[in-house]
């Protein structure tokens, strides 16, 4: 496809691989520990790797020293983008207006030597999932239901 009358010549789309899995996933204590079995569901599949996640009110006691939001990011492998539509498109249909899934489109960039942010023309898809703040025992319900069926999904793709 000619792709010139956008400006650019080739697909804009930054392609991530095993090797930036492995970098971005280099840190496992960075996970906030109320989130982890969400991260750690969505890390088991090997097409997808987190890259930001907050367990924001998931823990009544913590949530004053968290983000206000419960959320986790992840990035597609190999352009296993299909996988991650069917994934999101899962979990909309079956949490309803318990999360929100979506794609974000953001600029991809380089941080220079001088820790300044250069963008580089790609762009990276940020998949994520959000969860919406229910009564204490539903979210708890809820959120165990959310990480086994992401599980369940991961076994499935296998």
């Amino acid at each position: 496809m000619d792709l010139s009358f956008l400006g650019i010549e080739a697909n804009p789309i930054t392609v991530f691989t095993q090797a930036d899995k492995a970098t971005y996933l280099r840190n496992p204590e960075d996970i906030d520990d109320g989130i982890r079995e969400l991260v750690d569901a969505i890390n088991a599949i090997p097409a997808f790797f987190s890259m930001s996640a907050c367990q924001g009110f998931l823990i009544e006691d913590e949530r004053d020293d968290h983000c206000p939001e419960s959320y986790v990011d992840f990035y597609v492998i190999d352009g296993q983008y299909q996988l991650a539509q069917l994934l999101l498109g899962s979990l909309a249909s079956k949490f309803g207006a318990s999360i929100d899934c979506k794609v974000v489109y953001e600029a991809d960039f380089v941080i220079t030597t001088d820790d300044e942010i250069i963008a580089n023309g790609m762009v990276k898809l940020r998949h994520s999932i959000e969860l919406y703040e229910l009564p204490p025992d539903l979210m708890k319900t809820t959120y165990q239901e959310l990480v086994e069926h992401i599980r369940k999904f991961g076994d499935a793709v296998k």
